[in-house]
C-alpha cells in the first residue's frame, strides 16, 4: 500500500509534465487562439497519460482510503510541479506563483476535487461491473 500510495502521485506527476513537454506545449498551445482551433482528439491525446495513470490508481486502490490519498497527493505533486515549473521558466516573470499561496491553496483543492470526482467515477464503474458479474 505505501508504494502504491508513493508509486501514482510521482507517476501522475511525471504523466504531467512529460505531456506539457513534449504534447501540449508544441502541438496544442500553437492551436489556442479559440477553443474551436485545437481539435477534441489533441485535448484526449494530450490528457491522456494522466488519465492513465489515474485509472491505474482507481483499479489498484484497494480501500478508500487509499485512492483519497492519491487525489490529495497526485494534486499536491502536480500543483507543486507546475509551481516550480513556472518559478523557474523565466527569471523576473511570476506567472502562475504571483497569486501567492492563496493561488496555490485554490489550485490544490481545485486539482484534488477533479481528481476525486474521476478516480469516484471509476471505482464506481467498476463497482458496477463487478456487481454485474455477480449476479
Amino acid at each position: 500500500m505505501i508504494r502504491r500510495l508513493i508509486l501514482f502521485p510521482c507517476l501522475l506527476g511525471l504523466a504531467f509534465v512529460l505531456s506539457q513537454e513534449f504534447f501540449y506545449e508544441p502541438f496544442v498551445v500553437p492551436r489556442l487562439s479559440g477553443w474551436k482551433e485545437a481539435p477534441i482528439l489533441l485535448w484526449v491525446a494530450a490528457f491522456a497519460p494522466e488519465a492513465i495513470v489515474c485509472v491505474a490508481a482507481a483499479l489498484m486502490a484497494q480501500s478508500r482510503k487509499e485512492w483519497l490519498l492519491f487525489c490529495v497527493a497526485g494534486a499536491l505533486v502536480v500543483t507543486t510541479l507546475q509551481w516550480l515549473a513556472a518559478s523557474l521558466s523565466e527569471p523576473g516573470h511570476l506567472k502562475a506563483i504571483e497569486g501567492g499561496p492563496v493561488h496555490f491553496v485554490l489550485q490544490f483543492l481545485i486539482l484534488s476535487a477533479l481528481l476525486f470526482g474521476a478516480v469516484a467515477t471509476i471505482r464506481a464503474a467498476r463497482f458496477a461491473v463487478l456487481r454485474l458479474h455477480a449476479s
